[in-house]
């Protein structure tokens, strides 16, 4: 009978040490749904190492390939013809700041959602009056959010530094170069060099530059030479192709 008591008392016990002494909040609940999921996706891409260097180059392509489309699509040229699915991974590694850009803003929402729950844990006060942001009915819509919020800052940040770049191409304030050429470009004067252009993209089989304010699509094969400008030079090349450019309608005129 003292046994049977005693065996009472001790399971009696353990559901009360079970029980928490302040009851958990829904955001406590979030939490603890949120390291569940870290965890055993964690272990699971620990587990399989390949598909972590699946998503990377997923990522690193997708990445390069908004950001090469919304960059031509600037000059109202379609790119997509002349590309093959590598070109993209060269693009995103061809602009790193992209990459280093999506990384910060990243690590950024990171600090402010464990500011956060740092806040919930130590002021219970901030915790009770947050807490009607993790009721059941939002923590599945706010799983999703975050879930997406890295592919956002990944559009939103080609879209930028597209922007950025063909504003500056078209401003002439990219690096230029002299480019020769093995072949003649068949036009009216059957160029074989071409000065003061500037490299919008590269892609496996051909060179994209900028030149007379129309984009020039060059096979590598045909690339003799790449010759980079010093600033100096480029400016004064520049100056003089534009009063070049600026004189001959001019002297056209009686």
């Amino acid at each position: 009978m003292n046994t049977k008591q005693g065996q009472a008392d001790t399971l009696a016990q353990t559901e009360q040490a079970a029980v928490p002494a302040t009851p958990l909040l829904h955001g406590d609940v979030y939490d603890q749904k949120v390291d569940s999921l870290t965890r055993r996706a964690g272990r699971y891409l620990l587990s399989q190492p390949a598909l972590l260097l699946t998503g990377s180059y997923l990522f690193c392509s997708l990445l390069g390939m908004i950001f090469v489309v919304s960059l031509f699509d600037k000059f109202d040229f379609a790119v997509l013809p002349y590309l093959e699915i590598s070109d993209f991974l060269l693009a995103a590694l061809s602009n790193p700041w992209t990459i280093l850009q999506f990384i910060f803003w990243t690590l950024c929402v990171y600090l402010l959602l464990s500011l956060d729950r740092a806040a919930r844990h130590r002021f219970r006060s901030y915790a009770r009056f947050s807490d009607r942001f993790y009721k059941p009915r939002y923590q599945r819509l706010s799983l999703y959010m975050f879930a997406s919020l890295p592919v956002l800052f990944l559009i939103d940040i080609a879209l930028y530094e597209a922007t950025v770049q063909s504003k500056a191409i078209k401003a002439g304030t990219t690096p230029r170069f002299n480019l020769s050429l093995i072949y003649p470009v068949f036009d009216d004067n059957k160029t074989m060099q071409m000065e003061q252009i500037q490299i919008l993209a590269r892609s496996v089989s051909y060179l994209f530059v900028y030149h007379q304010n129309q984009i020039k699509v060059i096979p590598h094969a045909n690339v003799a030479g790449l010759f980079p400008l010093p600033v100096t030079q480029a400016a004064t090349s520049k100056a003089k192709v534009e009063s070049e450019a600026s004189a001959k309608p001019a002297a056209k005129t009686p």
